[in-house]
């Protein structure tokens, strides 16, 4: 895990004019809507409203866990367009969502679910041991540019803690970009960026509840990583390795 163990010191040589001018995009990012995010209902009963206000008629009553594409967004309300194609309002507490690999949410897939879901994938074993906390992975044929892949779990449960893909690079300054757009698609638009891709550190963010997604590189290797990771798992099992 390489690449992320530089990332703190790495930022910290950003200039503070970079910090303080990009703090306005990250302001920015939270209040302009993300058109074509996919969130699931994280209640047991969704109510989709025909305008943006508790008081307004009912559409529909959506169960737990049906997915609904966001159009527009109002405040704490967002316009949603239901699997039928009509469109409604809903509020962003009924809401959430989930980030996946291999067709799995990350903050309940455990260890054997990801083996099994990555062996139906492209992505080639290099290394499991099932007394180890980190599984090693060739994802060349599953991502383009892709050279390895790390998954971590928690040592008592097994539960996904952090994934680390590696896109390495010499002298490449878009890739960090590139990279980073292919997660923007699957997840919206970043909510915090640092640095300049034309040179120097950056780091691209997204906060999705208890799961934080980064596109970091460092200078002047212009490596570009992938870090998934639910915070407090990867605290719990870094705590675990201590005495080792």
């Amino acid at each position: 895990m390489k690449g992320m163990t530089k990332r703190t010191l790495q930022l910290q040589k950003l200039g503070i004019s970079s910090f303080f001018a990009l703090i306005f995009l990250f302001a920015a990012s939270f209040a302009c809507a993300a058109p074509g995010d996919v969130w699931q209902v994280s209640v047991p009963v969704g109510n989709a409203r025909a305008l943006p206000q508790t008081s307004a008629d009912l559409v529909n009553q959506l169960p737990k866990g049906t997915s609904v594409t966001e159009l527009a967004r109002e405040g704490v309300w967002l316009k949603v367009q239901l699997a039928d194609g009509s469109e409604a309002w809903m509020h962003q507490v009924t809401l959430s969502q989930s980030v996946e690999l291999f067709d799995l949410s990350l903050n309940t897939a455990d260890r054997t679910a990801m083996r099994k879901a990555i062996r139906t994938s492209k992505v080639k074993v290099v290394r499991e041991v099932d007394t180890y906390p980190y599984d090693l992975y060739d994802p060349s044929q599953w991502k383009v540019g892709a050279t390895e892949m790390t998954l971590g779990y928690t040592l008592k449960e097994q539960l996904f803690a952090v994934a680390e893909i590696t896109y390495r690079s010499e002298k490449d300054t878009e890739q960090v970009r590139q990279v980073a757009e292919a997660v923007r698609k699957e997840l919206g638009p970043w909510q915090r960026v640092l640095g300049r891709r034309a040179k120097g550190p950056v780091e691209f963010e997204w906060r999705r509840g208890d799961l934080r997604v980064l596109v970091h590189r460092g200078w002047p290797d212009t490596t570009t990583y992938v870090v998934y990771e639910v915070t407090d798992r990867l605290n719990e099992m870094q705590a675990d390795l201590e005495p080792r």
